[in-house]
């Protein structure tokens, strides 16, 4: 698997083309997190493999990338490329459809985006746990309408796979896993400060507004991708 070497500007003007083709593409990201799920779950990974464009939604990829001296990568995040590309789409016509988070949450964040960018096309919203909807009937349901972009945000790895698993039925144009990213624009979680990001802190931060829900991704997740980068420097200094 590889991560695209983009900043935020390319990784828009990607996105753009994508929504106008006639063929699927996705685009997921990686951070720690993903990284050691990846290394656990074989399917997961190949899905990553499999993507049209990775990118880097972490300070740990970029990190990561420095140490082993390969092109620089950036911290893509969505709360900051979300309304650069909101100006775009607006601009350009094109429309968007959000699926995921939790029942209201997609809703009002949609609600938001429209209130900041009235002119921006949102088709349509779904939450990620469908009522007593299937998801095929879901799947279905977004063809009709025919978005450009679909942002999907049910978390890793369960958007790769609705993703992979829905394929067929899915309408062409840009299908992109975006984690938690709705619950930002919905207000649901407050963003990290400016001087946090910048430090690379943010995992701190999301780990003091949910202690007990990401102790295991960042108390043990952290450590466990720093002794892997780690593992791997040390072999390949070995082999030299």
């Amino acid at each position: 698997m590889s991560i695209a070497c983009l900043d935020q500007a390319e990784l828009i003007e990607q996105a753009l083309e994508w929504s106008c083709s006639p063929s699927l593409h996705t685009i997921y990201y990686a951070n720690a997190n993903c990284l050691n799920l990846a290394y656990q779950d074989e399917s997961y990974c190949q899905l990553l493999i499999s993507a049209d464009l990775v990118y880097a939604d972490g300070i740990g990829p970029v990190w990561a990338g420095r140490l082993f001296g390969g092109c620089r990568l950036h911290k893509l995040t969505g709360a900051d490329w979300m309304g650069p590309l909101c100006e775009r789409l607006a601009a350009a016509g094109a429309n968007l459809y959000l699926l995921g988070g939790r029942p209201g949450v997609a809703q009002k964040a949609a609600q938001n985006l429209l209130e900041r960018y009235p002119t921006l096309k949102i088709v349509g919203t779904a939450d990620g746990f469908f009522g007593k909807k299937s998801g095929g009937q879901v799947a279905a349901e977004i063809a009709k309408l025919r978005p450009q972009i679909v942002l999907v945000g049910m978390g890793v790895p369960q958007q790769e796979c609705w993703i992979s698993s829905h394929q067929e039925a899915l309408p062409a144009g840009l299908w992109w896993g975006v984690g938690a990213l709705f619950d930002f624009l919905a207000g649901v979680e407050r963003r990290v400060p400016s001087w946090m990001n910048r430090m690379g802190l943010e995992w701190l931060w999301r780990f003091g507004q949910d202690p007990a829900g990401k102790w295991r991704r960042y108390l043990l997740g952290n450590p466990l991708f720093a002794a892997r980068i780690f593992r791997q420097l040390i072999n390949l200094d070995s082999k030299r």
